[in-house]
C-alpha cells in the first residue's frame, strides 16, 4: 500500500513538474504574423431568395501570401456553389501594419477547381488586437455583389 501511495506521489509531482515547464517554455501572442497560420471564421450573407455560406480552411504564408482553400455554398442555387483556392496578396509590411493597429486593404485571388475560373475579392481586415479583427470579402459576381462579414485570427 506504502509503495502504491508514493508511486502516487512521484507520479503528481512529475506531472505538475512538465506542465510548469511547458508554460515557461511558451512563445509570447505577438509573434511575427508571417510565420503563423491565419484561421476565417465561417461566415454568410443573403442572396436573392437565399443565403451564401463561405467557409476557409487555414491560410499558410508563402512566397508573400497567404493561401488557403475555401467553400462557398450557395441555398436554394446549388448549381451555384464552388469550391476552390484562395490567395490573399499581403505583404510582410502589410501584416505588420496590420499587428501595430492599422486596417489594410488587400486584393484576393480566388480560383475555382471546377473549371480554374478566377474571382477578383477585395478583403478589407480591420485589427481589434495584434493578432485578431474583423475582416470583410466582396466578391463580384454575374449576380451582383456579395459582402460577407467575419472574424479572422493568427495562431502558431
Amino acid at each position: 500500500m506504502r509503495l502504491t501511495i508514493a508511486v502516487f506521489v512521484f507520479l503528481i509531482l512529475s506531472v505538475t513538474r512538465c506542465i510548469h515547464a511547458e508554460r515557461s517554455n511558451s512563445t509570447p501572442e505577438t509573434s511575427d504574423p508571417v510565420t503563423r497560420k491565419l484561421f476565417i471564421d465561417p461566415s454568410s450573407t443573403s442572396v436573392a431568395l437565399g443565403k451564401a455560406s463561405l467557409i476557409v480552411s487555414p491560410f499558410t504564408h508563402r512566397d508573400g501570401n497567404y493561401v488557403g482553400d475555401y467553400q462557398l455554398k450557395v441555398r436554394p442555387y446549388f448549381f451555384k456553389s464552388e469550391k476552390g483556392t484562395l490567395l490573399l496578396v499581403a505583404s510582410d509590411n502589410s501584416l505588420r501594419k496590420l499587428q501595430a493597429g492599422k486596417a489594410i486593404n488587400f486584393p484576393v485571388k480566388a480560383v475555382t477547381r471546377k473549371d480554374g475560373k478566377t474571382h477578383v475579392v477585395l478583403g478589407k481586415a480591420t485589427p481589434l488586437s495584434g493578432d485578431r479583427g474583423s475582416v470583410t470579402f466582396s466578391i463580384i459576381t454575374e449576380n451582383g455583389k456579395m459582402v460577407f462579414n467575419t472574424s479572422y485570427h493568427f495562431e502558431t
